[in-house]
């Protein structure tokens, strides 16, 4: 995918190992102190708006409203997402013709374009043809995820295959290129260019020139042939995990005893009970389910050694098909001419260079060593005996001695959420979400909910669909955010005008609103019960609720870099951010109260939680650490293509003196004989980035402690976060840019707020090695 139609589908970075979600799954409820509940907040019990009730009824009591059920089939379908070409599979597959015929004249009028005013509206043609497009192949891509009848999912596979060939050859289209490039060169045209403008220019043109457009007939020959194997081999990793694993591993059955009865019953049921030297034994498959078990509840060291070095052996086959990818992707950079996949992955993202991303991971390996030592140095008496089989088990041996998480579901409603992110959002910015009913055919299924961001006038600022519970008709993608729609200016579009239920007028111009849809897989309701969130799930409604913000106030005229298309290393900075405000105190007084008495939080509970997360937290940060150096390491210019040699590079990267624990030195070292990289899934979608999520989490906890002065509920700060001018600043410095402004540019402005030096708000906003160190030595993301 290249300079057309980036499909905008965000998720929650994924944790490979993470101590903390290896605890006991089975929770008790800690006794309510109605004292220290009262003391959380006087605004839990605040008077509630109508605009309140109804958006936190429309998730809660949905048979009770007009939001529910009996309104779905009625009436004559209006589009899908409000898109009156959108009505039946046939008008879709109808539509996607349309966009291909529409993009077809913008071609030709970027190639006959000779006047100056014509020059001058290239950029634009471009982006409105980028846009013809993605309001087409995104649904369809959506489509394909979520809707239930089969006849829609088959014409969105459809117009998405055929959009996509047709897509591909404007990417490596010599025409197109040279326009834009003579455009941009001239500075009789790109003068009259806005800042915006430059930047959606130069976004192309990359975007072109990864595609090897610039290339000699030989060269991009080979560019071809090599992006082929590239997706092929991606596939053939992927698929590869679905596969059992080789051979299955005796574990003597009176070792089983530790782990929980339903493990033990299921393991039991699988394989037969036999005898071998006089010991009874069962035959257990090492595959991710078992060694979740085995690791963290069997006392037997040796038991755990043998299972782990079983289910990290890997399979052949999967090695192969990474080390294939990832030479494929050296040559494939080198051919465009870059040193390493990774310098042409980071030339147009916040880190710009490998060195660069080293640089900060090695800043944060230094403030986190002692930490991950301490950690070591409480998990056994002799920490130096600590082996990589044996950290789950300490682990949870710690957990269990602290006794049972609470639960907090009983406080969360997802109703009593979203009313609580919007009361937020109405803080921060003065938007608010109101609940709304669609029209018959505009959502797939009944239990899709329209929200619309709403500003203080009461303009209508974006739609945000939201598609929350898991259904057996729905692919299982976890949570993410599809941008179905961007926001862009329309009334100055060259030929045909849009004009939709999505098109508003603003100060004299009409604008594309925005359209999202949030899937996520939260349980489907209980007989008379709201649908509960649990704690997890509340984290990441907030999160993706950050991206559709940032999608709802990203607009700045242009498709290109609306919203969330911006630099994958800073998209998920304002969702990061919001699992900060769902972690306050102050927050939740807004919202958490429980669904049968009303009866606010408590504040300890919310703490013991907060405690326990962050008690092994480094061991997390530790993985996240290793994981984004391996990927780094991977990407680089040098690679020894030896068999088996991404096992060696995993090896090294293991020795390195950044991840060396003191206390216990065995703990994170590799292990003879297993290749974890055959697991390392983020390699396809991630490929020399994964260090994003990293970055992200600390420039977003810099700006919570420095810009909201946000509260924790781990320590005793009372700072309210819910501050209108620090939400403005975040506001007009990050969120309406998307991707129209270096990313640097508005980090440096939204920390420009004199808590800060001025000498380290110039060195940031340069976005150099310089910077990239500073970065490196804010405080550790909170895990």
């Amino acid at each position: 995918m290249a300079a057309f139609c980036r499909m905008q589908r965000l998720s929650r970075h994924g944790r490979l190992w993470s101590a903390a979600q290896h605890g006991r799954t089975v929770y008790s409820l800690h006794a309510v102190q109605r004292m220290g509940a009262r003391r959380l907040s006087t605004q839990a019990h605040e008077a509630i708006r109508e605009d309140d009730v109804q958006l936190r009824d429309a998730f809660d009591l949905p048979t009770q409203t007009t939001l529910g059920s009996s309104w779905f089939h009625k009436g004559r379908p209006t589009g899908l997402l409000m898109e009156s070409r959108f009505v039946s599979p046939t008008s879709f597959r109808q539509a996607g013709k349309e966009a291909v015929v529409e993009a077809e004249s913008l071609v030709a009028r970027v190639l006959n374009a000779s006047t100056a005013t014509e020059r001058r509206q290239i950029v634009k043609c471009l982006d409105q043809l980028s846009d013809a497009l993605c309001r087409v192949m995104d649904v369809a891509e959506l489509v394909r995820q979520v809707h239930p009848d089969s006849s829609w999912q088959t014409a969105a596979e459809n117009v998405y295959g055929e959009m996509l060939e047709f897509m591909n050859g404007l990417n490596t289209h010599v025409g197109l290129y040279t326009k834009l490039v003579d455009a941009m060169d001239d500075p009789s045209i790109s003068k009259v260019f806005s800042d915006v403008e430059h930047e959606v220019a130069r976004s192309f043109r990359r975007d072109f020139e990864r595609s090897g457009i610039h290339l000699a007939a030989s060269a991009h020959a080979r560019f071809v042939e090599l992006s082929s194997r590239i997706h092929d081999r991606s596939r053939t990793f992927l698929r590869s995990q679905g596969l059992a694993p080789a051979g299955t591993v005796q574990v003597p059955v009176d070792q089983l005893h530790t782990l929980p009865a339903s493990v033990v019953s299921e393991m039991l049921q699988t394989h037969a009970v036999r005898t071998h030297d006089g010991v009874a034994v069962v035959d257990v498959v090492p595959d991710d389910w078992a060694a979740q078990y085995v690791l963290r509840d069997c006392e037997d060291s040796k038991v755990r050694e043998t299972v782990y070095c079983a289910w990290q052996r890997g399979a052949s086959s999967a090695v192969q098909s990474l080390e294939g990818l990832l030479e494929d992707r050296l040559a494939l950079a080198r051919t465009v001419g870059f040193e390493s996949f990774a310098h042409m992955t980071l030339d147009d993202k916040m880190a710009r260079t490998p060195d660069h991303v080293d640089e900060f991971l090695r800043g944060l390996a230094v403030q986190a060593r002692p930490r991950w030592d301490a950690v070591a140095q409480g998990l056994a008496r002799d920490p130096r005996a600590i082996r990589p089989w044996d950290r789950d088990y300490y682990v949870g041996r710690q957990q269990a001695k602290m006794g049972a998480l609470p639960q907090l579901a009983e406080y969360f409603s997802i109703g009593r959420v979203v009313m609580g992110l919007s009361r937020v959002f109405e803080r921060l910015y003065g938007v608010t979400l109101r609940a709304t009913v669609p029209q018959p055919g505009e959502i797939w299924h009944s239990d899709v909910r329209k929200l619309e961001a709403v500003d203080e006038d009461g303009h209508l600022l974006g739609v945000v669909y939201c598609d929350v519970f898991a259904r057996s008709s729905k692919a299982h993608v976890g949570a993410a955010h599809f941008t179905a729609r961007c926001a862009r200016r329309v009334d100055d579009d060259v030929g045909r005008a849009v004009c939709d239920s999505t098109v508003v007028e603003r100060d004299g111009m009409r604008f594309q609103l925005p359209v999202v849809v949030l899937i996520c897989n939260f349980p489907p309701p209980m007989p008379n019960s709201p649908p509960l969130l649990s704690w997890a799930n509340v984290e990441t409604i907030f999160h993706e609720m950050g991206h559709a913000m940032h999608s709802m106030l990203g607009q700045n005229g242009f498709h290109n870099v609306a919203g969330t298309r911006c630099p994958v290393d800073f998209v998920e900075l304002p969702s990061v951010l919001m699992e900060h405000f769902a972690r306050s105190p102050h927050v939740l007084s807004l919202f958490a109260s429980h669904y049968k008495t009303n009866e606010p939080l408590p504040p300890g509970l919310l703490r013991q939680r907060a405690d326990r997360r962050r008690r092994f937290a480094a061991l997390d940060l530790h993985a996240q650490l290793f994981m984004s150096a391996l990927d780094q390491r991977y990407h680089s210019a040098q690679l020894d293509v030896r068999p088996d040699w991404s096992t060696r590079v995993l090896a090294q990267v293991h020795a390195d003196p950044m991840f060396e624990c003191t206390s216990a030195q065995s703990m994170f070292a590799h292990v003879e004989g297993t290749r974890w990289q055959s697991r390392f899934t983020h390699l396809v979608g991630y490929g020399a980035s994964y260090y994003s999520y990293l970055l992200d989490r600390v420039l977003a906890g810099r700006i919570w402690d420095r810009v909201f002065k946000g509260d924790d509920p781990s320590t005793q700060l009372s700072n309210n976060p819910l501050n209108r001018e620090a939400g403005e600043r975040f506001r007009n410095e990050l969120l309406r840019w998307g991707g129209g402004r270096d990313p640097w540019t508005c980090l440096a402005a939204v920390l420009d707020n004199g808590e800060s030096s001025h000498r380290e708000i110039e060195d940031i906003s340069k976005g150099n090695k310089s910077a990239m160190h500073i970065v490196g030595t804010w405080q550790l993301p909170d895990m």
